[in-house]
């Protein structure tokens, strides 16, 4: 299972970007409370006797999640989220169909 450095993709969107890190922070810790809303985001460890449905991100609705909790304007989330899936196109976090590779998530404190 691959592994995504949350501080590394921070630091690749705040370049991407140009804006600053502490942006690209509460763009990323926002998004998450979205995945945690919509059940995208499970614990690898958890027990189940079955696999969770896939869970659908609705890109609209995660924009306007972001846009209200965070306080950034449309625009500048959208460009966050462009430089979001370059990042993980790039990486191999997306597959050449667009599906996302399972992963695991975390900051390392190097």
């Amino acid at each position: 299972m691959k592994y995504l450095d949350l501080k590394e993709l921070t630091k690749a969107l705040a370049t991407k970007t140009g804006c600053s890190l502490e942006a690209a922070d509460s763009f990323i810790r926002t998004q998450d409370l979205y995945f945690d809303k919509i059940g995208v985001n499970i614990d690898p460890d958890a027990a189940s006797l079955t696999s969770p449905e896939p869970a659908v991100v609705d890109d609209a609705d995660m924009i306007r999640f972001i846009v209200e909790n965070a306080g950034m304007a449309e625009s500048f989330v959208r460009r966050l989220a462009d430089a979001e899936r370059e990042y993980m196109e790039k990486n191999g976090f997306i597959d050449e169909r667009g599906d996302f590779v399972p992963f695991v998530k975390g900051r390392n404190q190097n």
